[in-house]
């Protein structure tokens, strides 16, 4: 192998500067990665990127999006600053904002406990409405023991938090949260909320319903959205193997699908795979 012995101007060793590509400068990557740069390369580099059009361009939306706009706010009849890309700002502090709780100088947003708004499999079981499958389960293991239950009615607030509460007892005192994967956090400022209004807050959870799964599904079925009042499975296919119809939850993967676990062996039989 050729040799061409140098001295690396970082770290001053002598290194062969050989390569099939041309006589190297430095002796690694390290050093040539790590040399720094002179005031006169810094300086070009500078000019370079503030001459630049996009750069320009970028430094005059930003001073635009910075530019401060002045307010009046309706609350305090103040005056104060903002951004201009806040201009829909209508309160000069969170303290105002909070005292215009009957919203005079802003609309009333539509948030709160509303029916059918989460992600969880909700519908009405003898006319009580159930948020989730928990809900159900409770619902139809309270119904069947004849234990006095209605929807809470309303909501509980004050000044910094509002809370919808699931169900309320017969002694209108005792009230009963089913919980999925809320943090505890925040469970526990809503109880809070409602011991100072005097009411006990009993938080069930998934182990905590247990007792109501297994007799839903002993009692009827572990299928818990089909005793929904207004349950619809929502897919209707027909079986390549008897051609009868029949009905699904969930979406089949492939075209050729079977009512039951016979037709399934009746129609794979001799069937060849494509």
């Amino acid at each position: 192998m050729k040799t061409i012995l140098k001295n690396c101007p970082k770290c001053k060793n002598e290194f062969n500067a050989y390569s099939i590509w041309g006589t190297k400068k430095f002796c690694s990557r390290k050093c040539g990665n790590s040399h720094q740069k002179t005031d006169e390369q810094k300086f070009k580099i500078s000019q370079s990127i503030k001459n630049s059009p996009k750069a320009l361009e970028a430094h005059k939306n930003q001073r635009e999006k910075f530019q401060k706009i002045s307010k009046i706010c309706p609350v305090c009849e103040k005056s104060f600053l903002v951004r201009s890309s806040a201009v829909n700002k209508i309160y000069c502090n969170r303290t105002c904002y909070l005292s215009d709780s009957k919203h005079k100088y802003r609309a009333q947003t539509s948030g709160g406990y509303r029916e059918n708004s989460g992600r969880s499999k909700s519908g009405y079981y003898q006319g009580i409405y159930c948020g989730s499958t928990y809900e159900l389960c409770w619902v139809i293991y309270n119904v069947d023991h004849k234990i006095v239950f209605s929807r809470f009615k309303g909501a509980l607030e004050n000044q910094y938090l509002k809370y919808y509460p699931d169900f309320i007892l017969g002694d209108n005192k005792t009230i009963i949260e089913i919980k999925g994967f809320e943090k505890q956090e925040s469970v526990d400022k809503k109880t809070k909320l409602a011991e100072s209004f005097g009411y006990t807050v009993k938080v069930l959870r998934y182990q905590d319903l247990q007792y109501a799964f297994e007799y839903v599904k002993q009692t009827y079925t572990d299928r818990y959205q089909t005793l929904y009042d207004d349950y619809k499975p929502k897919y209707t296919y027909s079986c390549y193997n008897c051609k009868n119809n029949f009905t699904r939850d969930k979406k089949a993967k492939t075209s050729i699908v079977f009512c039951s676990r016979t037709c399934a062996g009746k129609g794979h039989k001799g069937r060849v795979k494509t």
